[in-house]
């Protein structure tokens, strides 16, 4: 078509008919030339001045043990919450013991307390179940980044670490186990194998305190006498405190084993300096320079009298 304008109507285009393609010709025109897939981009384009490569492990699919570990740490920070706010609902509850002792309670606030020890005790407990099996999913997790930093695989199963650090009386001893294989697997790398080493250790008696605790607790529980049931909320109290400083501890391990501190920002490396060998530069004797700062003091009016001789 002709991109000038028509003269006197007449017109710049013509019309041209094609035959339509038969339904058989065009299944065999489709099945000789396949379609190929739209180019487009695996991620937003960013250029700039600073290019950074994009991860090969972005698209790698992640595990349910991956899935369920990257919640643990939230699950041990709520455990342990849930734990201190135990721990304060027992102290409450035996403050009204003693209370209730030459005054009577109003209902409100026996029901309050009441409300509270369940919230905080069914809380904790179904809170810090899913925290046991997502840490445990954790441990695993970091036990195979470690093994494979190392250029290894991990050499234990999967099924019976998650089995070991989740039997009531197992779980005491294997899960320190796998942590110290981890701290000293971590010894060639950048990392203070003595430190991480004594946190693992401190986590451990906590640990193994804390379950002891909870068997102590059931067996005092047996005992049927006032007295007995009184002295009960307080051991209820210290138990629930020693399980909330356990889960604390916990997360302090957890997190410095990835590089970060309690709070959760990265761990300072201390700096070494060291001195630079090289030409010590000599120190400039006054006495001498003296005579040549004269002598170039004397110079320069001649060099200024022969400037203006010159012009």
């Amino acid at each position: 078509m002709s991109t000038r304008a028509p003269a006197h109507g007449a017109r710049n285009f013509r019309w041209v008919a094609r035959p339509a393609i038969s339904s058989s010709r065009a299944e065999r025109r489709s099945r000789s030339v396949s379609p190929t897939p739209t180019p487009h981009y695996t991620s937003t384009p960013t250029w700039g001045l600073r290019d950074v490569p994009r991860d090969p492990d972005a698209d790698r699919s992640i595990g349910r043990v991956e899935r369920y570990a990257a919640n643990a740490q939230n699950l041990v920070l709520v455990t342990a919450m849930l734990l201190a706010l135990a721990a304060f609902a027992e102290v409450f509850r035996y403050g009204i013991l003693l209370h209730n002792r030459v005054r009577l309670i109003s209902p409100i606030t026996l029901a309050v307390s009441d409300a509270l020890v369940y919230f905080a005790q069914v809380g904790a407990l179904l809170i810090g179940l899913a925290a046991l099996i997502t840490s445990s999913c954790w441990l695993i997790d970091r036990r195979r980044r470690t093994f494979a930093a190392a250029g290894s695989t991990d050499p234990r199963s999967v099924r019976t670490m998650l089995l070991m650090s989740m039997l009531p009386f197992v779980r005491i001893v294997m899960p320190g186990v796998y942590l110290t294989e981890v701290v000293r697997l971590r010894g060639g790398a950048d990392a203070d194998v003595h430190r991480e080493l004594t946190l693992v250790r401190i986590w451990w008696a906590l640990w193994a305190a804390s379950n002891a605790l909870v068997i102590v607790q059931l067996l005092w529980n047996l005992r049927d006498s006032l007295q007995a049931r009184a002295d009960g909320v307080l051991l209820s109290a210290f138990v629930a405190l020693v399980a909330a400083v356990s889960a604390v501890s916990t997360l302090a391990v957890m997190r410095r084993l990835e590089g970060r501190t309690l709070r959760g920002s990265a761990v300072s490396r201390p700096t070494r300096w060291v001195l630079a060998s090289g030409t010590e530069q000599k120190p400039k004797q006054p006495e001498q320079q003296q005579p040549e700062e004269k002598q170039r003091e004397d110079k320069e009016p001649e060099y200024e009298s022969e400037a203006v001789t010159a012009s």
